[in-house]
């Protein structure tokens, strides 16, 4: 008989972004950095499962609740392990406590054959200056990684983000970029697209205009040379397939919802990457799905690469792009006990951010001021009301200092963005 869980402990953490990252972050990830770790423990002080949640990310499934640990106590590890409304970081923590228990690791658990053992990784940056992105895209190399996923956003200079990412990687680097829906329709994307197809380095191109457009989708892809990749969408799919729409997925949710997914694309040879939000626990979980997913050769996704600390007592395994499936059992990692006591949070769980004045500047003298990000998103992607991939484009973020002059700023753009042309 398997052990049984004798408590679950609920450690929730701040894992803060590294310094050079944290300011662009803030912009549309600031929430990310909290995340809540699982620690099952069993009436086998040899076997603690772990997993995590992070608290507010959109991509999770089911959250963890009161009910849902109450629901395991008392019960063999391996009774519930296959509910997901348990929640992520749960259902993750009695995978990784059964393992341990048999000695197998999760891929094991899952019931299908190895595939790979090494999975392809990505460095992943939000939206952020082409300065920036080339120290990262440095940092990136050091690390192990020859894949960079960016955020691609109205309110930067893409092709000069991509050039200058370029200079510094060598041929065989892939810049894939996501726009997260901002390009809004096929007549905006297929220029845009054209032109950063030119440059070697460019991956793949993932969500320039809405999910749910798929006949634009579909001219976006017959004019494209690269990939295009969406969110898996269950009540699209079948039309997206019947228009052959889209080159592949994203693949995101509970370990239920990923080897569903996963098993699907492989029934219709559709790529996909798997993109599993927290600190190295998660990334783990993420390797171990990959390593039997036949479809998931393009690069994983996860924010690790963004914080300063990955959670783990031994680092995970990178090298030439790849990252190394742990062969341990469980999960097959150590988490670093300390790092939970040093990062842990007090109630309410939730980070403030200063008020902000947004200056979107076009690149020809002209900009635009917001007093949220909400503000922003509805004016650029909602409303279509701004340029889009304007060469020159930047972002200015004046944070509040107490002024009279700012709370004037401030009260107005709350009103109503304010446009502005230089000199008049």
């Amino acid at each position: 008989m398997l052990p049984r869980v004798k408590d679950v402990e609920r450690i929730v953490v701040q894992i803060p972004f590294r310094d050079s990252v944290a300011k662009w972050f803030s912009i549309s990830a600031n929430h990310c950095q909290v995340i809540e770790v699982i620690r099952i423990i069993t009436d086998d002080p040899d076997v603690v499962g772990y997993g995590e949640t992070m608290i507010d990310y959109v991509a999770v499934s089911h959250s963890v609740t009161d009910e849902g640990v109450a629901r395991i106590i008392g019960r063999p590890i391996s009774d519930l392990m296959t509910d997901e409304t348990l929640g992520a970081g749960v259902q993750m923590a009695l995978y990784d406590a059964v393992g341990k228990a048999t000695g197998m690791s999760v891929h094991q658990l899952l019931g299908k054959p190895m595939v790979r053992q090494w999975c392809p990784v990505s460095w992943w940056n939000m939206e952020a200056p082409p300065d920036v992105l080339a120290a990262e895209a440095k940092l990136a190399l050091e690390a192990g990684y020859m894949a960079h996923k960016i955020k691609a956003r109205p309110w930067f200079d893409i092709y000069e983000q991509v050039n200058q990412i370029s200079k510094v990687t060598p041929i065989g680097y892939a810049i894939d970029i996501d726009w997260n829906c901002q390009l809004n329709q096929s007549a905006n994307a297929v220029p845009v697209l054209a032109e950063l197809s030119l440059q070697e380095r460019v991956g793949l191109f993932e969500d320039p205009i809405a999910r749910d457009d798929i006949v634009g989708q579909r001219a976006v892809r017959e004019r494209a040379s690269r990939p295009i990749a969406t969110h898996f969408a269950e009540d699209l799919f079948v039309e997206q397939m019947r228009e052959n729409a889209v080159d592949g997925y994203v693949v995101d949710g509970s370990i239920n919802r990923v080897l569903k997914i996963g098993t699907l694309l492989a029934t219709h040879n559709k790529g996909a990457f798997i993109q599993l939000c927290g600190s190295g626990i998660t990334v783990a979980l993420s390797l171990q799905l990959g390593a039997i997913l036949s479809q998931a050769h393009w690069p994983y996704v996860s924010m690790v690469t963004s914080f300063k600390e990955d959670l783990l007592a031994t680092p995970l395994t990178i090298k030439g792009g790849y990252a190394k499936v742990p062969d341990g059992p469980g999960l097959g990692i150590e988490v670093d006990d300390n790092a939970l006591d040093r990062l842990r949070m007090k109630p309410p769980y939730k980070l403030q951010l200063p008020r902000r004045i947004y200056t979107f500047n076009v690149g020809d003298g002209r900009s635009k001021k917001y007093a949220t990000v909400a503000q922003l998103w509805a004016d650029t992607q909602i409303q279509g009301n701004m340029p889009h991939q304007h060469r020159g484009s930047s972002m200015e973020i004046l944070d509040d200092d107490g002024s009279k002059s700012f709370e004037t700023l401030f009260t107005q753009a709350s009103k109503h963005p304010i446009w502005d042309v230089a000199g008049k």
